[in-house]
């Protein structure tokens, strides 16, 4: 494997403990920070997939969505919720594009295989903000089994899909444009 996998890799891996542990003591910085340097990276055009910043853009989205829908509904509480605690706070949007900028990389396989993610998700994803939790960045309002089974499949559907359509998109052609934008 290339360097360039290893060190989306090691992004990828820092971006979890930066934001969730910069989170649990009320900051933002070292979210961005570290994330805006994977972005810097990534994104260069050495380094960047074609599909890259489409990914970073959907992956937001969703993730302001989903993260969104779990504050709305009482499930989930985020600590240093910046800008507002209505919505997702920046720190977990950091996540989502950290997430968005390995699709192509060093998650490649999960994105080839999205439906084995799927399965992985539905497990994981709960005992990810379950450690975040005991780290104190988000605090479960709802009961465990409650967070528990909507986590797991909300995120084994979601995520699930996103990396389908990174899948669907790595099809693109030479201009960098998704293959569905492609005239047939």
């Amino acid at each position: 494997m290339k360097p360039d996998f290893w060190i989306n890799m090691a992004f990828f891996q820092l971006a979890w403990p930066a934001c969730v542990v910069g989170a649990a003591y009320g900051m933002i910085w070292p979210s961005v920070a570290l994330v805006g340097l994977f972005a810097a990276w990534q994104l260069h055009p050495r380094n960047a997939h074609p599909n890259d910043r489409w990914l970073v853009l959907v992956f937001i989205a969703t993730g302001l969505i989903l993260d969104s829908v779990w504050i709305q509904n009482d499930v989930l509480q985020y600590n240093a919720a910046w800008p507002s605690e209505a919505t997702t706070p920046l720190w977990l949007l950091m996540l989502w594009v950290a997430l968005a900028l390995s699709v192509n990389h060093s998650m490649r396989y999960f994105r080839q295989h999205w439906l084995r993610w799927s399965i992985l998700l539905c497990f994981a994803s709960p005992f990810s903000y379950w450690m975040a939790a005991r780290l104190g960045a988000v605090e479960w309002l709802a009961p465990d089994w409650v967070v528990v089974l909507l986590l797991g499949p909300g995120w084994a559907i979601v995520v699930g899909a996103l990396f389908a359509l990174a899948k669907r998109m790595a099809g693109s052609n030479e201009a960098g444009r998704p293959a569905f934008y492609q005239k047939d």
